[in-house]
């Protein structure tokens, strides 16, 4: 079984994606930017950057790690809940970082995250095509389904897009028997409707890690899903995603690992070589704020983030990294705590 195109290009990115270059066997274009990108990247320009602090960050022996949720019955602490997709198993850490255990979870049929419902963390199983609970429970999905949400009886799949060179759409599923209750488009190219589903209060967003936009779900919507431009999203990388797009190039680099949402505001994974970058936008889709983690070369590429109000204000976002196995190295899993305050300014930390 194939893991999805998200999860196998981590393998690559280190050397390909996030260092913005493409495979030697790409042929030679142009690096001009979309104008809908050279507005973004002005935009970007004037919104003010803050310096995400690093809390903790830890190296569990995981193989590769996909996912990231906070997780805990009401009225107890949070924990962060890791889904490991390789080798199929769900691990949680306390918010020090400390390791609490670990329990199998589609050991073998790579899970990956689809929310929490309640207590209870929930992975999509591809290689099964089955949702499974934490507590025991399973649901048969429709094959060849690549993302997966579910909170309470909303229960959401994608099917399509992505190198499956099938046109993107997003199911309702019934809770009790998974059959298919509602399908929604994806409109557009299929390559660039891969990517997590991830919720925005009452919406579901269907994520795009090669384009800075997201298509949105919402209960009522029509046949095809409504889409939000991520406007002043700006990478070193848009110049060769243009360059896919006019078909100069094989392969399409990877933006965007993940988001997660904090009431209003959305905040999404920008991959960077040289730092953890996480863009906060608000709900109209246009950029607010840029936060930076420390300088420091990455060994593992960021999959997915979560994201929690802290004591005080602060807000806490726990990224998870991976690299799999592959030409000479092992893998490698870290999971990190990362704490801004946000200020009413913000202090430009871009040029360091």
């Amino acid at each position: 079984m194939r893991l999805p195109l998200l999860a196998a290009l981590a393998a690559g990115a280190l050397a390909g994606c996030l260092t913005g270059c493409l495979p030697s066997s790409q042929r030679a274009s142009s690096r001009a930017l979309l104008p809908s990108d050279s507005a973004s990247v002005a935009l970007a320009a004037a919104v003010p950057a803050d310096s995400l602090a690093l809390v903790w960050s830890v190296a569990p022996p995981l193989a590769l790690a996909t996912g990231v949720a906070w997780a805990g019955a009401p009225g107890q602490p949070a924990t962060l809940a890791v889904v490991e997709t390789q080798e199929g198993a769900l691990h949680r850490f306390s918010a020090a970082g400390d390791a609490l255990g670990a329990q199998p979870l589609a050991a073998g049929r790579f899970p990956y995250l689809a929310g929490t419902d309640g207590a209870a963390v929930v992975a999509l199983a591809r290689g099964a095509d089955r949702l499974v609970w934490s507590t025991g429970r399973t649901l048969a999905v429709p094959p060849g389904a690549t993302a997966a949400f579910v909170r309470d009886t909303l229960v959401l799949v994608r099917t399509g897009g992505g190198d499956t060179g099938m046109p993107g759409a997003v199911l309702r599923l019934d809770p009790r028997t998974g059959r298919e209750v509602a399908r929604h488009r994806i409109a557009g190219a299929p390559w660039r409707a891969a990517g997590y589903l991830r919720p925005w209060a009452d919406a579901v967003l269907a994520l795009s890690g090669y384009r800075p936009v997201a298509d949105v779900w919402t209960s009522g919507a029509g046949a095809v899903l409504d889409t939000l431009a991520l406007a002043g999203f700006d990478s070193p990388l848009l110049g060769r995603s243009a360059a896919f797009g006019r078909g100069d190039a094989d392969q399409p680099p990877l933006l965007a690992a993940s988001a997660a949402a904090l009431g209003d505001s959305l905040y999404v994974l920008n991959l960077r070589d040289d730092h953890v970058r996480v863009d906060v936008y608000a709900r109209d889709g246009r950029l607010v704020r840029v936060l930076a983690g420390p300088r420091a070369r990455p060994e593992v590429v960021p999959m997915d983030l979560a994201v929690r109000r802290a004591p005080g204000g602060a807000v806490e976002i726990a990224v998870v990294a991976s690299r799999p196995a592959g030409l000479g190295q092992s893998s490698a899993s870290r999971l990190s705590l990362f704490r801004w305050r946000p200020s009413p300014a913000g202090e430009d930390v871009r040029g360091r």
